[in-house]
């Protein structure tokens, strides 16, 4: 009976984690469609053909649900963070370009999870903090910019001594391309001249991104 009981437990429980990202994935599609203001628990529930009851047994709010689909998302980048860390070989300041590098690819792959990850779309606000937002760890993207770029200088690898001024420099720089990227895409959202006149410029994404690191290289090489 043991042994039974388990395996009906843990198809139980796979049965569960499917429904939830299924619950993410149309929790994204409607956030992305509606806005937070026009997001409804209702309106997701009949999505995906749920009771409203049922959905709340999921998850608890529509904030509580954000917050888990931006946590998803960025779980996902950190592991191929980690992968790209685990796997080179060669300087720190290589190291650093080819993180911007895949911030840049990660962003372009997937522009509505770009926009839910750095809150292009803002969070819902709420007078609750849930269990999943107490047990939400941030993501110290800035951080841990900060912290390999100090190891860089350490190493005489870049030259200067303002770590974090030179983070905020690269994050910023970064984060703008990623941004322009992705308002340069004609077949993403509702553009208006200001946005389609980016997409005209005789450049393709892939030379931005390129020239944009260069030019870090170039900031990172001079003393500041």
């Amino acid at each position: 009976m043991t042994p039974e009981y388990k395996a009906t437990r843990a198809r139980s429980a796979d049965k569960k984690a499917k429904q939830f990202e299924r619950i993410l994935e149309a929790g994204m599609e409607l956030f992305l469609k509606k806005g937070p203001e026009g997001f409804s628990m209702r309106n997701l529930a009949d999505m995906l053909g749920m009771t409203k009851n049922n959905l709340y047994n999921y998850i608890e709010s529509k904030r509580e649900l954000w917050i888990a689909i931006r946590n998803n998302f960025y779980n996902q980048f950190k592991v191929e963070n980690l992968e790209i860390v685990k796997e080179h070989k060669g300087s720190t300041s290589d190291l650093l370009f080819k993180l911007f590098k895949h911030f840049l690819d990660f962003a372009e792959r997937d522009y509505d999870k770009f926009k839910m990850m750095f809150n292009i779309i803002e969070a819902p606000p709420s007078n609750k903090i849930g269990p999943i937002e107490k047990t939400y760890k941030e993501f110290r993207l800035l951080e841990g910019n900060t912290k390999l770029i100090q190891e860089a200088i350490d190493k005489g690898e870049i030259k200067g001594n303002l770590a974090p001024v030179l983070s905020l420099i690269s994050y910023s720089l970064i984060m703008g391309v990623a941004y322009i990227d992705m308002n340069r895409n004609l077949d993403y959202g509702n553009p208006v001249w200001e946005t389609i006149q980016l997409s005209q410029m005789d450049i393709s994404n892939e030379t931005f991104k390129e020239c944009a690191l260069k030019v870090l290289r170039l900031i990172f090489d001079n003393e500041i």
